[in-house]
């Protein structure tokens, strides 16, 4: 099981675009957020105009939701796999 800590790492790893896709894919965990007071409609219609929210923000998604927490750890996955597909093409052209 991924520790909060660890969750929280992943989820820097984002990017702007990824957390206004995360905010999309997932719209009705915030929108249930907003039914138990922990989000306002005006910070939620910011996020649908492209306002990326808060690491801790989507951490309690995720922690609320395992298909929040899967879909961060793919896009994580392949952030990191065209990272290293990156660096590896830079050192072979350094050799």
């Amino acid at each position: 099981m991924i520790s909060e800590k660890d969750l929280i790492f992943l989820i820097s790893m984002l990017d702007k675009e990824d957390k206004i896709e995360f905010v999309e894919e997932f719209r009705e965990d915030f929108e249930q957020q907003i039914e138990e007071k922990k989000l306002s409609w005006t910070a939620y219609y910011k996020f649908l105009r492209g306002y990326a929210p808060a690491d801790e923000r989507i951490l309690e998604i995720a922690l609320a939701d395992e298909d929040a927490k899967q879909w961060i750890i793919e896009r994580v996955k392949a952030k990191a796999q065209k990272a290293l597909q990156i660096i590896s093409e830079i050192e072979g052209n350094e050799e």
